[in-house]
């Protein structure tokens, strides 16, 4: 912009610029003031000299205008034509007759008829003066004369000449006189500037301003002159003081460099001692130099670019694509450094060694941000936990042996099948099934190893994670071998035995003193290589009350069933192994806490009865309890979600049991993915038997499983046991 430029003009330009503007306005107002004044004079000399003129006129041409005399007025009025300025004059009788006239007037007669007082008018370019004859009898007529104005141009021109001259040279002479101060002040104060700015640049070797003169600049030199010594004096002095505060700022930094030496070395002495691995990396990757002497022991040494993901890939492979993608996270700092430290591998598997890793974050002085990793060889611990899990599992498999031997046989052989399905790992819904039974039954026999194992399983399978799966499943099928090893120990003990009860002596010696038939005989004793009814509801009810402790429920459970009752192992084991979902939902979902079931008007203790009868030509198998009753209205839209019709009660059960649905928002160890109860279907399915359920709301829930014509099928299948007890291999025990 002009005015921002004009603000950067040298100072003496500017000083310039507003004496020559001044000087403009006051010569050019005082030369247009004078001409105007000068041309007004010479105005007014004109219209006086026409007024004098028809004055004098007026009374010389009396006596001519009386009586009318031409001759006369001529020879009066000639007299004006010594006067070049004079360009019209004309003589008028009363009644308007031209008694002479000299030159072209421009003021008519009828201006001035009747004219009593003399009158001036300015034509143009003249100025006309009338004037009235008067006599002793009154006016006798009018006396023009008109001067011309061409005396008063010529004045104009010559007047605005010399006034331009004279301004210009008064202008001239001020714009030289203005440069000269100008240039003199501008001399002075860029003297100083010089100075200060050579100052404010750090350089004090430039002398102080030299300026004598006793103005406002001079003074302004003398304080600038006095300033610039202070600050000599003070640099001076800083000077001194610098050196006394580097020195002993030198001292300081040498005491705390050995002081730092020192603590290094003690730190160095704890980091080359100390069990676990310690080092720092940067958001980037960059492991820092300082670590524990354990890293190089556990990882081996840092790779040369000290990039931590670079480590792990060399060190551990399987877990490098993962921690790089979760460190690229943590790098980009678009997620809460603890968020993306909690998604970190927390484990290491190198080799035959196994370490766990914690991470946290650590901020400088200066806010930036790193990583502290801990590194702790957890090998001897696993492996001590490896063997005391092993033990537990044992025991709780000896305990179950003891507790009933056909019911251990039975689930020995049922996992195996089910470890086989999930080892051709298709990842279908009877997939999904086969791992949630296993989890089931497995839970239940104490094998904690594989329940957990499949419940990670059916996570990567919910997540769609097919890496984690492969690597889960892995786990399950190398536990399983390592636990069916044990099993088939066990087994081996049992190769040949039957399990016999007093009531079964009982009855056969019954048998035998009213003289039973061969057959019956047969049947009865054959009937004793199938477990009892009794003895797996006795096992699902123990595990019953240990699921209702660990959810923290008063569940009493009942079994009710005859000794008598046997179902043969190899068919129903498929049941069995379902049943178990049946159990757990009943405990889970069933039954409610004892605060729930107070609020309610319930006893506080919930009762859960498992029930094997024989009735007529059918058998059936209930669980019943008596807790909150099944929400029919969650079902229906949990099965509505799926896709499925939800409008009559028989498909509210149908929904109920399909793949999918259930009717909990979140998934526990327990239940909630909606598998238990489609493996409850498919096992029913495929021994024969039908589901009936009986459901009041919070009254509670009756399932029951009914086979039609179980005693010629047990007859059946007893006679074929009967008949292939020798053609068995010696390894594989009745079921």
């Amino acid at each position: 912009m002009p005015f921002d430029r004009a603000r950067n003009l040298p100072i003496h330009i500017k000083l310039i610029a507003l004496i020559a503007t001044s000087m403009v306005v006051v010569v050019g107002s005082m030369a247009v003031f004078l001409s105007s004044r000068q041309l007004d004079e010479i105005h007014a000399g004109l219209s006086t000299r026409a007024a004098m003129y028809a004055d004098i006129m007026a009374a010389s041409t009396m006596s001519a205008v009386a009586f009318a005399d031409r001759e006369t007025a001529r020879e009066e009025l000639r007299s004006l034509d010594a006067d070049q300025q004079v360009v019209a004059v004309a003589l008028y009788t009363e009644g308007g007759e031209l008694l002479y006239a000299r030159g072209r007037a421009d003021t008519p007669f009828a201006a001035v008829r009747g004219l009593v007082t003399p009158r001036r008018v300015e034509h143009d370019g003249r100025i006309a003066a009338a004037a009235p004859v008067v006599s002793v009898e009154g006016p006798r007529g009018v006396v023009v004369i008109e001067v011309s104005t061409a005396a008063l141009d010529a004045s104009r021109g010559d007047v605005i000449e010399v006034a331009l001259i004279a301004g210009g040279a008064v202008l001239l002479a001020g714009i030289v006189l203005a440069w000269l101060i100008a240039r003199r002040f501008a001399s002075r104060l860029r003297a100083i500037g010089v100075v200060a700015e050579a100052v404010a640049k750090g350089d004090m070797s430039l002398r102080p301003v030299a300026d004598g003169s006793r103005d406002e600049i001079g003074a302004l030199a003398t304080g600038f002159d006095a300033m610039l010594a202070e600050i000599h004096r003070l640099l001076e002095r800083e000077k001194q003081l610098a050196a006394e505060e580097q020195a002993r700022l030198e001292a300081l930094v040498a005491q705390r460099t050995r002081e730092l030496d020192r603590r290094n070395a003690e730190m160095r002495l704890v980091l080359d001692h100390v069990e676990q691995g310690l080092l720092t990396v940067d958001l980037d990757g960059t492991i820092a130099p300082e670590q524990s002497a354990a890293v190089e022991r556990m990882l081996g040494k840092v790779p040369a670019s000290r990039s931590i993901e670079e480590l792990v890939r060399t060190v551990a492979p399987p877990a490098a694509d993962w921690f790089a993608l979760q460190w690229e996270a943590l790098r980009e700092e678009l997620l809460p450094v603890e968020l993306c430290i909690a998604q970190l591998p927390s484990t290491l598997e190198v080799g035959a060694r196994a370490f766990d890793l914690a991470y946290a974050p650590l901020v400088d002085g200066d806010g930036r941000t790193r990583v502290l990793v801990v590194i702790t060889d957890v090998t001897a611990r696993r492996a001590r936990e490896a063997a005391e899990r092993d033990e537990r599992e044992l025991s709780a498999l000896i305990g179950r042996l003891l507790a009933s031997r056909a019911g251990f046989l039975a689930f020995r052989e049922e996992a195996r099948q089910l470890v086989a399905q999930i080892a051709r790992g298709h990842g279908d819904a009877s997939y999904r099934r086969a791992v949630h039974t296993l989890k089931g039954i497995a839970g239940f026999e104490g094998l904690g190893s594989i329940a957990a194992a499949c419940h990670r399983l059916e996570d990567a399978l919910a997540e769609g994670d097919e890496v984690g799966a492969r690597a889960h499943r892995n786990t399950i099928l190398e536990r399983w071998e390592h636990v069916a090893s044990k099993l088939e120990a066990l087994a081996m003990l049992e190769r040949g035995h039957v399990e016999v009860c007093a009531g079964d002596l009982a009855r056969i010696e019954a048998a035998i003193a009213r003289g039973a038939p061969h057959r019956e005989l047969a049947e009865l004793v054959g009937s004793w290589r199938h477990e009892r009814a009794t003895t797996r509801l006795e096992r699902f009810a123990d595990d019953a009350r240990a699921l209702a402790l660990r959810l923290g429920k008063d569940v009493t459970v009942a079994v009710e069933a005859s000794d008598d009752l046997r179902l043969p192992g190899e068919r129903f084991a498929p049941f069995w192994g379902a049943f178990t979902h049946l159990v757990r939902n009943a405990v889970d979902h069933g039954v409610e806490v004892p605060a729930a079931r107070t609020a309610h008007g319930k006893a506080a203790q919930a009762h859960l009865v498992l029930r094997a009868r024989r009735a007529g030509d059918q058998i059936a198998i209930e669980i019943s309890d008596d807790g909150g009753g099944i929400d029919w209205a969650r079902v229906a839209a949990a099965a509505e979600k799926q896709g499925l019709p939800a409008a009559t009660h028989d498909e509210l059960v149908a929904g109920l049991f399909h793949d999918g649905v259930t009717t909990r928002e979140a998934v526990s160890a327990t239940s909630g993915r909606g598998v238990g109860m489609a493996a409850v279907r498919e096992a029913c399915e495929a021994t024969g038997g039908r589901i009936a359920i009986a459901s009041e709301r919070d009254r509670g829930t009756t399932i029951s499983v009914v086979w039609t014509d179980p005693a010629a099928r047990l007859r059946t299948v007893s006679g074929r046991h009967s008949a292939a007890t020798h053609a068995r291999s010696e390894d594989e025990p009745a079921a």
